[in-house]
């Protein structure tokens, strides 16, 4: 069973002396870039997450793997972050990207529309249970009424 090394031990020892690693130095730079676009595509990254991410890369870094990313990952990330915001769909891909830097320095996603989920589960039609219905609510007595009418037929032979 191979052990697990501490990624963040290895790439901590890298950074102290870069130039005994100096011929892997394009790799490091696209593997920084893809754990950070792999952690803001992430599902669950908060807003608060975001602008920590952004605080700890510095603005310059950010902006270079923000300008790194494509547009539908960007729009993927602005969309899950704002997600009332209405100028989302019709918005340029520039808008997208600085409204992501927006959000990642201090701006505040849009807020929800008040009362829309009230009027469209009050719109639903309450479906009426089958098993309430009569068929449903029989209880058996203990008599086997179905056992005594198969023994009284016989089958016929052809």
């Amino acid at each position: 069973m191979a052990l697990d090394i501490d990624g963040y031990a290895v790439l901590a020892a890298i950074a102290t002396v870069p130039e005994v690693f100096a011929e892997i130095r394009p790799d490091i730079a696209r593997t920084a870039r893809a754990l950070v676009v792999k952690q803001l595509k992430h599902r669950a990254l908060p807003l608060a997450r975001l602008r920590l991410i952004r605080r700890t890369l510095g603005t310059e870094t950010f902006a270079l793997i923000l300008d790194g990313m494509t547009d539908a990952e960007v729009k993927a990330v602005v969309a899950r972050l704002d997600r009332h915001n209405a100028t989302l769909r019709t918005a340029s891909a520039a808008w997208h990207r600085t409204w992501l830097e927006g959000l990642a320095n201090a701006d505040e996603p849009a807020e929800a529309p008040k009362g829309t989920r009230a009027r469209t589960a009050a719109k639903k039609p309450v479906a009426e249970r089958a098993l309430g219905k009569r068929p449903f609510a029989a209880t058996w007595d203990g008599k086997d009424r179905d056992a005594s009418a198969a023994k009284g037929k016989k089958k016929k032979k052809d």
